[in-house]
């Protein structure tokens, strides 16, 4: 049976460690270099990560483009910033909101990518709550206060399906 509300063993450090992204569109490096910061008591600098993300590397034999230069980040760019940083990540799609429930309360991070057709937009938050009357609870970099930010089960549901329920998943032990 589901509890009436579920929060993240992280939420706290990763609200106190939160950095305000301002009028970019650097959610997806802001929320980085909040997450590795709380978890790994670092002080990353969040715009100078979105500037380095902007370069692509080699990795091996692999070259990977993390984001499109001062706009968007792709999800596999996240997992590349965060395996640069020693922590286990991983990113998938069609993911069920069962996993959100079951790792949301474990030693995970989840970072849902949200957005919407019109007008075109997207964003990535660490999820660090749910409450079954208050819905899903995050840490956003777009607001400069250290308080979740709730979404409705609906909004979010529209909002995650727009990119066919990928998420980010940081597994910190």
């Amino acid at each position: 049976m589901l509890q009436s509300s579920i929060s993240s063993p992280y939420q706290e450090a990763i609200l106190n460690r939160l950095q305000f992204q301002g009028n970019s569109n650097d959610c997806a490096p802001f929320t980085l270099a909040t997450v590795i910061n709380a978890l790994l008591e670092m002080d990353v600098q969040a715009a100078l990560l979105a500037r380095e993300m902007d370069h692509p590397v080699w990795r091996g034999f692999q070259f990977i483009i993390r984001r499109i230069p001062h706009w968007a980040t792709f999800p596999w760019g996240m997992v590349d910033v965060f395996r640069s940083f020693g922590l286990q990540s991983s990113w998938r799609m069609f993911t069920r909101v069962e996993d959100l429930w079951g790792h949301l309360s474990g030693k995970y991070v989840i970072i849902p990518f949200l957005g919407g057709w019109k007008p075109f937009w997207a964003h990535v938050m660490t999820l660090i709550a749910w409450d079954a009357n208050l819905g899903w609870g995050f840490c956003n970099t777009q607001y400069p206060s250290r308080q979740i930010y709730w979404l409705t089960e609906a909004n979010f549901r529209t909002q995650w399906q727009f990119s066919i329920r990928t998420v980010v998943e940081v597994k910190y032990t």
